[in-house]
């Protein structure tokens, strides 16, 4: 279950001090929980600790929500600063100031091309897919993160920054970034499959 659906009864009844609520929170989301932080971090012992993190974090600050409606919002919010924390502590990684100007264009995105849907195209998809996420994994992280947010999990760009804790011109600078090197990097491997459709 993806945080967007959580029943937002569990949420109160967890800022009650309900622990079978939490325990029940805890259940739905803690596969989709790594995944997403498996996704930023791209090392299985970063994103462990910093799943770790996130329980204890969401344990002891759930009760600080107000609006139980934006329980997703408030919990990838939580995600990204934890992911830039580790980052930050282990010195892996600086940021540098980002431009505003920045126009996100769905043409551009290099994921818009679909395939018949039959098994053997199944089957390249799949494989596509796996590739698309080992260059999505060496892009920088928030790039990383924000291209994952707004193309595979649909959130706006105005989610994205609040998520991130930024403004929508760096997220949408982030995106274009991303995408671009995304484009360079896959433009020979996309460019099979499209053209053996054609066929």
């Amino acid at each position: 279950m993806s945080a967007l659906t959580v029943d937002p009864q569990i949420i109160k009844r967890c800022q009650e001090g309900d622990r079978a609520a939490f325990d029940e929170l805890f259940e739905v989301l803690k596969d989709d929980l790594f995944r997403l932080i498996y996704s930023l971090m791209r090392n299985y012992d970063d994103a462990e600790e910093v799943f770790q993190e996130c329980v204890i974090r969401l344990f002891r600050h759930i009760g600080s929500l107000r609006d139980t409606e934006r329980f997703a919002h408030w919990l990838y919010r939580m995600v990204a600063n934890q992911c830039n924390t580790h980052r930050a502590r282990n010195s892996r990684r600086s940021y540098i100031p980002l431009e505003e100007e920045i126009e996100v264009k769905a043409e551009d995105f290099v994921f818009q091309s679909s395939m018949p849907d039959n098994p053997r195209r199944a089957l390249m998809r799949k494989e596509l897919m796996q590739t698309i996420n080992e260059h999505i994994s060496e892009l920088p992280p928030r790039q990383r993160t924000a291209v994952l947010l707004f193309d595979v999990d649909g959130l706006s760009i105005k989610e994205v920054a609040e998520h991130l804790g930024c403004s929508e011109g760096a997220v949408k600078f982030n995106i274009h970034e991303g995408r671009k090197k995304l484009r360079i990097s896959l433009g020979p491997i996309l460019k099979f499959p499209m053209d053996e459709g054609a066929k």
